[in-house]
């Protein structure tokens, strides 16, 4: 069996040198970090008929440290939605995890890889080598660049993107931007499947399955 170190050398891999600042401050612990965001997403189902949407605000806290059940330093992270009253409600519970290797986090019962340290521009790893999702690989396209979203201006962050081109019938776009001492600030993800269908009087029509979401952060704090 491998051990995590091995597998992830096999998940990860270097193309390009870079600082040697690993870039821990883009994925956050202390207890108190805070991001507000806006989300939108849609989805569609032609052969159901179902096509929808939904827009709504999001904030993710770090509410407490805690051992997780393999011994490791983790974090347990409240998200809250905002209701028709104006109040926050608690929508679920996520968990994080840094080590000097990765930082992964449990969405919605999904493990994923979120980041591979130390960050390089090129460096490559699966976001979902430790669940049964298909690969999804990404990349580190920027770093330590400026950025803007809205009224906030950002000196540093970091943004990866899938590296598995579309085709005819399969969409996976995924683009995530972190920011230092922040976290994540900005996320699309896209994945849809487009199949033809052959009418009798020769036309071609296209029915799509997926999914688009998009957040945005538009307000953080830290303790």
């Amino acid at each position: 069996m491998l051990g995590m170190g091995t597998l992830l050398l096999v998940a990860c891999k270097d193309d390009v040198a870079g600082p040697r600042d690993p870039g821990f401050a883009y994925f956050p612990t202390a207890v108190g970090t805070w991001v507000e965001y806006q989300v939108d997403s849609i989805w569609r189902d032609d052969e159901q008929e179902v096509h929808d949407s939904i827009s709504f605000r999001l904030l993710e806290r770090i509410e407490e440290h805690y051992v997780d059940p393999a011994g490791r330093p983790a974090q347990r992270i409240l998200r809250y939605v905002l209701d028709d009253q104006d109040e926050w409600v608690v929508r679920d519970v996520w968990t994080a995890t840094l080590t000097e290797r990765y930082a992964e986090k449990l969405e919605e019962n999904m493990r994923r890889l979120k980041l591979s340290f130390p960050l390089r521009k090129g460096r490559t790893w699966d976001t979902n080598i430790y669940n049964t999702d298909k690969e999804l690989p990404v990349a580190i396209k920027d770093i330590d660049v400026q950025a803007s979203l809205g009224s906030m201006a950002l000196d540093s962050t970091l943004v990866l993107e899938n590296t598995i081109p579309a085709n005819l019938v399969e969409r996976r776009d995924l683009m995530e931007r972190y920011a230092k001492h922040i976290g994540l600030v900005e996320k699309h993800w896209t994945e849809t499947i487009t199949q033809p269908q052959f009418l009798p009087n020769g036309q071609i029509i296209y029915r799509v399955k997926g999914f688009w979401l998009r957040m945005t952060a538009v307000a953080h704090g830290h303790p």
